[in-house]
């Protein structure tokens, strides 16, 4: 079952090479100003593929890792449910097209934004390294602010990749390092 948290120690790759891959495919796509679901709505087939392959298997990354802190850990249980929505959310955005209300399943990964809150206070007596707190109180900040305003409409319109690519860095990178931290509390 160990394998199962430290699995998604890679899930920033899982997340970022097939969308990079996809792209590069894609012809007059714009890394900078389009968000990477837009490749959904194109006819290019491969890149179409490797993008929607990846978001299942983050997605299925995510439900592997709410799996294994369950098992193995017994408890976490905000943690796991959020990871486990957010991951439904993902497989959702690789099985539909950009535009349709099923792309995110209505939504439902938002709940993501409560995940590093979550995780501090389920973690709080737990011995971890101090450092996990203001990494996710800031990762959590910044996860809040950009789907905040991507909701609101003020994610600038000419930048909507770049930042989708930099809040994936916090998103991504704050699951992995928090399947890092679990991973080492197992010993």
């Amino acid at each position: 079952m160990r394998h199962l948290i430290r699995q998604a120690i890679l899930l920033p790759a899982i997340f970022f090479v097939p969308t990079t891959i996809a792209g590069f495919l894609t012809d007059n796509y714009s890394f900078i100003e389009q968000h990477g679901s837009e490749i959904t709505v194109t006819d290019f087939a491969m890149a179409k593929l490797f993008l929607n392959g990846g978001a299942i298997a983050t997605g299925l990354s995510c439900i592997s890792l709410a799996i294994g802190i369950r098992f193995i850990f017994k408890k976490y249980y905000l943690s796991s449910i959020i990871l486990t929505i957010f991951g439904i959310s993902m497989i959702s955005n690789g099985l539909y097209p950009m535009g349709t209300l099923m792309h995110g399943f209505y939504g439902i990964g938002l709940s993501l934004m409560l995940l590093p809150f979550a995780a501090c206070y389920e973690l709080k007596n737990e011995g971890v390294n101090h450092g996990f707190f203001p990494i996710s109180l800031i990762a959590g900040a910044i996860i809040f602010i950009y789907f905040w305003s991507m909701l609101i409409g003020l994610d600038p319109a000419n930048y909507r990749g770049l930042t989708q690519r930099v809040a994936s860095v916090f998103i991504f990178g704050w699951i992995a390092y928090f399947a890092f931290v679990l991973h080492k509390k197992i010993g």
